[in-house]
C-alpha cells in the first residue's frame, strides 16, 4: 500500500513539473516576442532574420559585385570600378543647416554628460574640434565620430545591459554617430563589457542609446591628425618647381623589370609606373614611382630629370620621359585626403593662410582581388576630369556600367559617383539613371582601386577642385608621430615585409 502511494506521489509530482516547465516556456516565448534584441546579444537563434554574425566577412548580396576590366574603346570609356545592382539604396537625407547645428550640439552634450557608467574614451565631435571650418557640402549630416554596424542586426539599448529598453534596430553597414565608450554589462558570449554610447536623429528629435562595441567598429574623420601633414605638403610644393609621374596605360613606355619581377621591394607595381633611379644611369639600382605621383624637381642632367616625392623619402633620377610638368602644381590651395582605414574623406582648401575643411565625406576603396587592387598609398596629382567613363565586365568585352563626375589621380584610378550598371533590354543598352548613395559606402573595401563618393559629393569635388591646384592623399592606418613627416609610405610597406 505504501509503494502504491509513493508510486502515485511521484508521478504527479513529475506531472505538475512538465505542466511547470510547459508554462515557463510559453512564458519565455512571450518575453523573448517583445525583445527582440535578446536574440542577438545572447545568441539565440529563431529563423534567418534573427540570426547575427560579428567581424566576419559579409555574404550578403548587396556586398557581392559585377566586375569589369579595363578597356579603351573611346575617351569616354575608361575605368575599372563595380557596381552594385542588388545594393539598398538610400536615399534618406538631411540638407538643413539647422540639422547639422543639432548634432554638433548635441554630441557636446552628450560628452558631458556622465549618467553613471564609467566612461573609457571620449571622442571628439565637431564641436570640440580646434580646426577651422567653411562646409560647403553637407547633404549626409554626421559628427567626426560614428560607428559602421558590423552586425547583421544589432539593438541599441535605453543603458549599456540586457536589461535596458531597446530604443532602436540597427542594420548591417548602417553609421551612427559615436559619443563615447563606457563599460556596462559583461556579456560573455561576445567576452566583452564594453558598449558604445550613440545618438541619431528620429522625427526632429535627438535620441540617445547603447550597443555592444562587438557589433560594431568605431570610425573617425581624421581632421586633425592631418593637420601638420597637410602644412608639411604645402611648405615642399610651394617652395619647389613640381611636376608628376606620367605614364597612365604605359603610354610612355612600360618601365624596366625589378630584378626580374614586376612589384618592387616596397610593393609599388611596374604597370603604369616609372623608374626612378639612384644614379643618372639605366643600369643603376631603383624603385617604381607610380602614375600620378607628385614630384619636386631639383636639376636635370642628360636624359634625367632628378627629383624627390612626398610618397617616400631620398632623391631619385627618372627618365625625362615620365615626368610631365602639364599643369603641374605651382601653389597648392587644395586637398582630398582619403582615408583608407575609415573609409571616408576629407577636403580642405587653403584661405587666409590656413586649412580650412571645406567637405568631409563617406568614401570606399579598392581591395584586393582578381581584376581589383587595393587604392595605393601615396601623395598624387589631380591629373583629369571627366564627366564619367564607362567599364566592362570583368573577363568580357561587355560594357557593364558606368560612373558618374569622375577625377583621376594615379594610373586608372579615380574619385567618382556611385557605378551603376546598364540594363539590356530586346539586346539594346538602357540607361536606368545615376545612383545617388549605396548601403556600402563607407563600410569595407570593394572596388577595383578607385574611390567611390556618393554621387551628389563627386559632383561637388568635381567642380571644386581644379587641375594644377589640387593634391589627393591617400593614407592608411599611422602612427601619430610618422603623420608630421611626409615620407610615411615607405615605412608602411617595410613595415608590412
Amino acid at each position: 500500500m505504501n509503494k502504491r502511494y509513493l508510486i502515485y506521489g511521484v508521478g504527479a509530482l513529475i506531472i505538475s513539473l512538465l505542466v511547470y516547465l510547459n508554462l515557463a516556456s510559453l512564458t519565455a516565448k512571450n518575453v523573448y516576442s517583445n525583445n527582440v534584441a535578446y536574440r542577438i546579444e545572447e545568441g539565440a537563434t529563431v529563423d534567418d532574420t534573427k540570426k547575427d554574425s560579428i567581424n566576419e566577412e559579409s555574404k550578403d548580396e548587396n556586398m557581392n559585385s559585377s566586375s569589369e576590366e579595363i578597356i579603351d574603346e573611346s575617351d569616354d570609356i575608361i575605368e575599372v570600378d563595380e557596381p552594385h545592382e542588388e545594393e539598398e539604396i538610400n536615399t534618406e537625407t538631411s540638407e538643413t543647416e539647422d540639422l547639422v547645428q543639432d548634432i554638433e550640439e548635441k554630441a557636446q552634450e552628450s560628452v558631458e554628460e556622465d549618467e553613471g557608467y564609467e566612461v573609457v574614451e571620449a571622442f571628439e565631435s565637431k564641436m570640440s574640434m580646434e580646426f577651422t571650418s567653411n562646409i560647403k557640402y553637407e547633404k549626409y549630416p554626421m559628427d567626426f565620430s560614428y560607428i559602421v554596424v558590423l552586425s547583421r542586426v544589432a539593438n541599441i539599448r535605453e543603458k549599456p545591459s540586457l536589461e535596458g529598453k531597446v530604443l532602436k534596430q540597427a542594420r548591417r553597414n548602417e553609421k551612427i554617430n559615436l559619443s563615447k565608450t563606457v563599460k556596462g554589462q559583461y556579456l560573455e558570449k561576445y567576452d566583452n563589457g564594453i558598449w558604445y554610447k550613440l545618438y541619431w536623429e528620429e522625427q526632429g528629435e535627438t535620441k540617445y542609446g547603447y550597443m555592444l562595441s562587438s557589433l560594431g567598429e568605431a570610425r573617425s574623420f581624421r581632421v586633425k591628425e592631418v593637420e601638420e601633414v597637410l602644412s608639411a605638403l604645402k611648405s615642399e610644393v610651394d617652395s619647389n618647381d613640381t611636376a608628376y609621374i606620367s605614364n597612365y596605360k604605359n603610354v610612355n613606355g612600360a618601365a624596366p623589370h625589378y630584378k626580374g619581377k614586376s612589384v618592387d621591394e616596397y610593393g609599388a607595381r611596374r604597370y603604369q609606373a616609372a623608374p626612378g633611379h639612384i644614379s643618372p644611369d639605366y643600369e643603376s639600382e631603383f624603385r617604381y614611382f607610380p602614375d600620378g605621383a607628385l614630384l619636386s624637381v631639383l636639376e636635370e642632367k642628360d636624359d634625367f630629370i632628378k627629383v624627390r616625392t612626398p610618397n617616400f623619402s631620398g632623391e631619385y633620377w627618372v627618365p625625362k620621359k615620365y615626368v610631365s610638368f602639364e599643369n603641374s602644381i605651382e601653389e597648392l590651395s587644395k586637398i582630398v585626403v582619403i582615408d583608407r582605414k575609415n573609409q571616408n574623406e576629407t577636403v580642405f582648401e587653403y584661405s587666409e593662410d590656413k586649412w580650412t575643411l571645406v567637405s568631409y565625406a563617406l568614401a570606399t576603396t579598392g581591395r584586393k582581388g582578381s581584376y581589383r587592387r587595393e587604392t595605393p598609398l601615396g601623395y598624387y596629382m589631380a591629373i583629369e576630369k571627366k564627366p564619367s567613363f564607362l567599364y566592362y565586365k570583368d573577363g568580357t568585352k561587355q560594357i557593364a556600367g558606368f560612373a558618374p563626375h569622375a577625377t583621376r589621380f594615379t594610373g586608372g584610378m579615380y574619385i567618382h559617383g556611385i557605378p551603376t550598371n546598364f540594363k539590356y533590354v530586346e539586346g539594346k543598352r538602357v540607361n536606368p539613371g545615376a545612383k545617388e548613395t549605396s548601403s556600402t559606402i563607407g563600410t569595407v573595401p570593394l572596388s577595383h582601386g578607385c574611390v567611390r563618393n556618393n554621387t551628389s559629393h563627386a559632383k561637388f569635388l568635381y567642380d571644386w577642385l581644379g587641375i594644377g591646384e589640387t593634391a589627393i592623399i591617400v593614407i592608411d592606418e599611422l602612427p601619430s608621430e610618422e603623420l608630421s613627416s611626409l615620407n610615411w609610405e615607405e615605412k608602411i610597406y617595410k613595415s608590412k615585409s
